[in-house]
């Protein structure tokens, strides 16, 4: 126990580096219903979501990263729940020796790497009630009968059927072994040894999660007792199988909890839940820790209005720092390629769902109210699955403006609006979208090479941009900074030279290029 918390301490400010499979992660999410402002996939994707939670995920079960994902992916819209979400964190940060006690718990419960548990539970589970009766009488009532009767009758030929019988079962237990493991019982008991375990610890702070844990445990006995009875004859190296085998122990008592595990699997969910809260807050703890000075506590208000102080983001490690205030009205930011407004627009997205979720924000200062966060940076998975640019494109922007009729504010994160079409529908359609999006409650922050918008949003969107330099000494330089105003400057041929493309191509480029903005 010593040596164990000694490998948890040193563990615990590390970040975890392994591959994660995101596909079983969030099948905890998957199997729940969303709820009303849960972040969609394209948003997740865009604002690179993955990456940020693997920065986050300090977790020690498949439990508690289940959960977490969960959590980021339904951000809180209400002030007394983000608060007291808030403290169960601050709670775990204030005591290390609870983090280490309930990691030391956790360590040994794991991952269940197939996520055999959820999947059990999500209609892998074999129920089949005639099976318990015929292994219960194959394995218990007449082997015993057959020994009974060879002691009191002295005949042979009783010991002969069972050993006929013992056979027999031996190949029950073959053809049933693959269904047994193929379970998830064995998490399944792991996780009710640690229910107990937490439900045990002598702390008032994680009292919520102790009462529903022992609630939950009072209500599945029955398979508290057969989970055990399988974990026992699995354990200790197989001593027990000369046992389990011949009087089908493993098989009768799988079919016969199996029926239990169904009608109580939401009991199950809500202790698999709970654990895995109780992980994640952990761990959130944890990350809070190792960025002390990099947040603050955010101020939620009723205006729609966004004000950041010197906000990073959450993934740099040596990330310049930006401010940004809006009020009633949406930005449109211009600025030459590689500048910073895609990385801009990531920061701000992640901050807001950060900040909704734990309650803490990556910059000095933060103040907005709940937003529902919808944005069109890059549909790319669209595009995969065979749809024009245009198309997935259009679609992604008609979730935004769907969004609209929904009680929270929008904030709406756009980049390169309509880029797979000609410029003049481009400009014309994504002008009406974007005048049509900052009407309704809504702040909307856009990303464009299209200057004409500019002119034709004048009186609706404020303008900022990034900007770089390129010169002969030091090459292509960025300062990363936001500034109020509209971009003068284009790179894209400047960089074309920069890394040493032709002087003709340059040369006709810029001429090209002239001709042309003559007709656009």
């Amino acid at each position: 126990m010593i040596q164990l918390k000694n490998l948890v301490k040193d563990d615990l400010f590390k970040e975890k580096d392994k591959n994660r499979d995101f596909h079983k992660i969030r099948e905890f999410f998957d199997l729940n219903e969303k709820e009303q402002y849960t972040i969609d996939d394209i948003t997740w994707n865009d604002l690179e979501m993955d990456k940020i939670y693997s920065n986050i995920d300090r977790t020690y079960s498949s439990a508690g990263e289940s959960v977490l994902y969960s959590m980021l992916r339904n951000p809180l819209m209400n002030k007394e729940k983000i608060k007291s979400r808030e403290n169960a964190i601050e709670n775990f940060k204030n005591n290390r020796k609870l983090i280490i006690d309930i990691r030391c718990i956790l360590f040994k419960l794991g991952f269940d790497k197939e996520n055999m548990l959820l999947g059990m539970l999500n209609g892998m589970l074999t129920i089949n009630k005639l099976k318990y009766y015929i292994y219960y009488f194959l394995g218990r009532i007449l082997p015993i009968v057959l020994v009974l009767l060879a002691i009191f009758l002295k005949d042979t030929r009783f010991m002969f059927a069972f050993m006929v019988v013992a056979l027999i079962n031996c190949g029950i237990n073959r053809s049933e072994e693959r269904v047994i493991q193929a379970s998830g019982i064995n998490y399944l008991r792991d996780l009710i040894n640690v229910g107990k375990k937490i439900s045990r610890i002598k702390d008032n702070s994680i009292e919520y999660y102790k009462n529903n844990i022992k609630g939950i445990l009072k209500d599945i006995k029955n398979i508290d007792k057969g989970t055990l009875v399988i974990d026992i004859f699995n354990g200790f190296g197989g001593v027990f199988e000369f046992l389990a085998i011949p009087f089908l122990i493993e098989e009768s008592t799988y079919y016969k909890i199996s029926t239990e595990i169904e009608k109580n699997k939401d009991k199950i969910y809500d202790l698999f839940y709970n654990i895995g809260q109780i992980d994640a807050l952990s761990s959130i703890a944890i990350y809070k820790l190792c960025n002390e000075d990099r947040i603050c506590i955010p101020q939620f208000v009723d205006k729609k209005s966004l004000k950041i102080k010197s906000g990073i983001h959450p993934l740099l490690k040596k990330s310049v720092a930006n401010d940004i205030a809006i009020d009633s009205k949406g930005i449109v930011l211009t600025g030459t390629n590689m500048s910073g407004k895609s990385t801009f627009l990531r920061m701000v997205g992640a901050n807001i769902l950060i900040s909704q979720t734990f309650n803490f924000s990556f910059a000095k200062e933060y103040k907005a109210p709940f937003f529902n966060v919808v944005s069109s940076i890059s549909p790319k998975d669209d595009i995969d699955n065979g749809k024009s640019y245009y198309m997935a494109e259009a679609e992604s922007l008609l979730r935004i403006i769907n969004s609209l009729e929904k009680d929270i504010p929008v904030f709406s994160l756009i980049d390169e609006i309509f880029r797979g079409t000609n410029p003049v529908e481009r400009i014309a359609s994504s002008a009406e979208i974007l005048s049509y999006i900052n009407k309704r409650d809504a702040i909307v922050i856009v990303a464009t090479h299209d200057r004409e918008l500019t002119d034709m949003l004048n009186n609706e969107y404020d303008f900022y941009y990034f900007s770089e330099d390129v010169n002969n000494k030091e090459g292509l330089t960025f300062d990363y900074k936001i500034k109020k105003g509209i971009s003068k400057t284009k790179n894209a041929i400047r960089l074309l030279d920069y890394i040493g493309y032709p002087k003709e191509i340059i040369k006709n480029s810029y001429m090209r290029c002239k001709e042309l903005e003559h007709y656009i």
